[in-house]
């Protein structure tokens, strides 16, 4: 079950809090609200000869940022009837995304906004840390998304590799509430029968009914997967996250990479 959520803020983004605090809501849970707001090093400001008065101000204003997008997720918590802890990771660059991941350790779910290119955010630069560091399922949501969660329907990932058996595990909580769920692999060879009984049977043991869907090869997986989530009308895509290492996803591109560039529904990853 999902009973003590994170939620990742950072005073600019505007789409974690509002769908964190409403699939709270929906499993009773929890939430912890966690900004993070990196400090300059006092090196880079003596470099540059600016003031210590300065400095200390710059420290100052960074930690009130942080202090008011935690307040913000709390007072929409507590008009929403949900308990709410809140916390400001203000520490120097390097520090901030081992802090996030530890304190997301013993959470059941962090939430965080997708990155934006366009208009980057400081949140943005956590998101792969909690993949590889926080240990715990990441649900993305889109910058564009603005609809609260309804889990009508839910697009599984499913190549049978080690993150998408994690990612299908950790996702359970939601899928039982879910109430059409489909696992799809892209792939030109076909799925043993065998394969398909097993996942329906593992997933029918946690009282969710699902079907299985293949998707012919040919095309980039992430490209086929969220045609398939707008086909489906899909409310949530689960997949496991970088099967490959990070490296090679930056360098060649990778379905995690773009799914997170290109996402046009919640995401829920797990590595």
């Amino acid at each position: 079950m999902i009973k003590d959520l994170t939620i990742v803020v950072d005073g600019v983004g505007r789409r974690a809090a509002p769908y964190g605090i409403r699939l709270a809501a929906q499993f009773e849970a929890c939430i912890s609200a966690v900004s993070v707001l990196p400090l300059v090093p006092f090196q880079t400001f003596a470099q540059a000869e600016i003031r210590y008065d300065l400095v200390v101000a710059a420290e100052q204003d960074a930690r009130e940022q942080a202090d008011a997008a935690v307040a913000a997720v709390a007072a929409a918590a507590q008009a929403a009837g949900l308990s709410c802890e809140t916390s400001a990771i203000c520490t120097s660059a390097p520090l901030a995304p081992r802090r996030l991941a530890e304190f997301v350790h013993l959470s059941d779910l962090a939430v965080i906004e997708q990155a934006d290119d366009t208009a980057p955010k400081p949140a943005d630069a956590y998101l792969d840390d909690l993949l590889f560091q926080g240990a715990r399922p990441v649900l993305v949501v889109p910058y564009i998304h603005e609809a609260p969660p309804r889990l009508a329907c839910a697009v599984v990932a499913w190549d049978g590799s080690a993150p998408a058996a994690r990612a299908l595990s950790d996702a359970i909580p939601i899928l039982r509430r879910t109430a059409r769920v489909e696992l799809v692999g892209v792939t030109d060879e076909p799925v043993p029968e065998a394969t398909r009984w097993r996942a329906i049977r593992h997933l029918a043991r946690h009282g969710i009914e699902a079907t299985v869907h293949t998707i012919p090869g040919g095309v980039p997986v992430a490209e086929a997967l969220l045609s398939h989530c707008a086909d489906r009308g899909a409310d949530l895509l689960v997949m496991g996250a970088y099967g490959h290492s990070r490296l090679r996803e930056a360098i060649l591109g990778g379905t995690s990479r773009t799914i997170l560039a290109s996402m046009t529904v919640p995401v829920l990853m797990s590595r």
